[in-house]
Parts: structure tokens; C-alpha cells; sequence
């Protein structure tokens, strides 16, 4: 089986396991609303939280490797939110489609995929996309949606109620508490980290199984216009490994080693992010769901493109 079979096979299963029981009737609508709440609250929290706290900061020092992905995320998803606004679309609206657009599944699929094809010397790198994709990325899509609902009394109101609904949401505080146990030396005790991963563990399954649910109602068969997801699924599967070789190659020239794995991280498809969020504050969930699923469809051709001209 490829690499990227084997990567996407899981992704496509549990998504399908989802639409599956949906359509048999076993779960109804409340459980995407319930589900998700489940993954946004404690689960994905758990994830963010394990990621900073293990993190090995002294590995994660790479500034070549995270400019590349800084400038291949940020290069997508600013440019698209600026062009939404453009359109008159509202900040939460268009802070979710940039994110569909920038946001690559990097935990699920990037670190299986980079240890079938590049090794275990490939993983500190992983890491570094999964800090800068889950914790910052995320962030800054969580932080422009929070100010988007508060905004209207002026800035200083909105500024004051936009911080304390971030810090009273566990996906900010959570990996603001992992770094500061990593920073700090803090020890956390062995049967709490794996209480910890446990919970953390439900998050990425929970997460492709309420994709699945969503998927399979029948109102959302043609409630994304098909403008709107192929763009965005085009802009994360070229446009964002372009600017990624773009960067690495000509401006950087980055070791071979950091280049492959660059581009590996910006050919994944879509992560469930976006659908997460979109979800959560019920904004853009048909387009979210429609790009994750096109794009991780396709990443199987353009992926498997990759590794036979560039690895194999």
C-alpha cells in the first residue's frame, strides 16, 4: 500500500463511519452539535495542551523550516480573508474559509505520512508544523472570530470582551498552560498527562466521524456553492506549496531533507479545523466540510505526484 494510502485510508474510513450511521439513522442531528462540542472543548484542548507540553523546544528551533511554514500559511490566509472582506463577507465567515485554505492536516495525516517517507529524523520538523498549524494558525482564526462577535461598543469594549472570551476558551488557555509547563520545567504527573492523552486521543477520530455525520444530511448536498470550495481547495493543494518551494528553495535554499519535508506538510489536504470552528459558532460549515473532503480526495493525486518525482 503507498504512503499516501495509508495516510489518507484512516481519514476516509472514519469519515465514511460517520455518514454511515447518520444515514441508518443511529445518530441524528444533535449528535454534530453535541459531538463537536465534545472535540472543541475537552478533547482538541487535550491535544493542544500535550503538543506544548511535550515539546522539545531546543529540536523545535528551526528558522528555516518555520518561516516556510509561516509564510506558507500566513501567505494563503491572510490574502484570502482580505479578498472575503473585500466581498462583504463578515470577519467569522471569512476567517473560517482562510482557514480551509491554509490550515493542513498535519497531526493526523502529516506525521504518518513524513515517518513512511522521509524517517524518524523527519518528526522534530513535524512537530514544529503542528505547533505552528494547530496553536498559532488556529489562534489567530479563533481570536478574529472572537473579536467579530464582540465588536460594536467601541474598541476598548470590544478589545476587553474579545480577550476574556479567549481566556476563558480552552483551545487558547490550553496550550498557553502546555508552554508553560514546557518553558517552566514543570513536571506533570505521569497518570494526569495520561489522562490527558487519552482524552486527546478522541479528538481527531470524534472530529472525522461528526465530518461524516454533517456530510451525510441531505440538506447539505448543494449548500456550498461550487465557486467557493474549489477555490479555496485550489489555494491549499498549489497555491500554498508553491509559496512553500517558493520560499524554501530560491529565497532560503533549505537542506533537501527540510525542503521535502516543507512541501510534504503543504500538499496535505485540509485538517478538520475549520469544519471544528465553523461548526461551533454555526458559520460556514457546508464550505468547510466540502473543502476538507474534496481536498483530501485530491492530495491523493497531488501527493502521491510529489513522491514519485521528487522521493521515489
Amino acid at each position: 500500500m503507498s504512503p499516501v494510502l495509508t495516510a489518507v485510508f484512516p481519514l476516509f474510513s472514519l469519515i465514511a463511519i460517520g455518514a454511515g450511521i447518520r444515514r441508518f439513522g443511529l445518530l441524528g442531528a444533535a449528535a454534530v452539535t453535541e459531538l463537536n462540542r465534545f472535540v472543541v472543548l475537552l478533547a482538541l484542548p487535550a491535544v493542544l495542551f500535550s503538543i506544548m507540553a511535550k515539546a522539545h523546544w531546543s529540536t523545535l528551533a528551526q528558522p528555516g523550516l518555520a518561516t516556510v511554514y509561516a509564510v506558507s500559511m500566513l501567505g494563503v490566509h491572510l490574502p484570502v480573508m482580505g479578498w472575503l472582506l473585500g466581498r462583504g463577507a463578515s470577519l467569522t465567515d471569512a476567517s473560517i474559509d482562510a482557514l480551509g485554505a491554509s490550515y493542513a492536516n498535519t497531526g493526523f495525516m502529516g506525521i504518518p505520512l513524513a515517518m513512511l517517507t522521509l524517517g524518524a529524523t523527519a518528526l522534530p520538523g513535524v512537530g514544529l508544523s503542528v505547533v505552528m498549524t494547530a496553536c498559532v494558525l488556529f489562534a489567530l482564526a479563533l481570536t478574529t472570530i472572537e473579536f467579530d462577535r464582540h465588536r460594536g461598543a467601541g474598541l476598548l469594549p470590544t478589545l476587553r470582551n474579545t480577550a476574556w472570551a479567549l481566556l476563558k476558551n480552552p483551545l487558547i488557555w490550553a496550550p498557553l498552560a502546555g508552554a508553560l509547563v514546557s518553558l517552566g520545567g514543570v513536571p506533570v504527573p505521569a497518570p494526569a498527562m495520561t489522562a490527558i492523552d487519552l482524552l486527546g486521543a478522541a479528538a481527531s477520530p470524534c472530529a472525522l466521524v461528526v465530518l461524516g455525520l454533517f456530510l451525510a444530511a441531505p440538506a447539505q448536498a448543494d449548500a456550498a456553492p461550487a465557486g467557493g470550495w474549489v477555490t479555496l481547495s485550489v489555494l491549499k493543494l498549489f497555491v500554498q506549496p508553491a509559496l512553500a518551494w517558493l520560499v524554501a528553495v530560491p529565497l532560503l535554499h533549505l537542506p533537501s531533507m527540510q525542503v521535502h519535508l516543507a512541501m510534504l506538510m503543504a500538499l496535505l489536504p485540509t485538517g478538520t479545523g475549520p469544519f471544528m470552528l465553523a461548526e461551533r459558532y454555526g458559520r460556514r460549515a457546508a464550505m468547510s466540510s466540502k473543502v476538507i473532503l474534496v481536498t483530501t480526495v485530491a492530495s491523493m493525486a497531488t501527493l502521491s505526484a510529489y513522491l514519485v518525482c521528487f522521493l521515489e
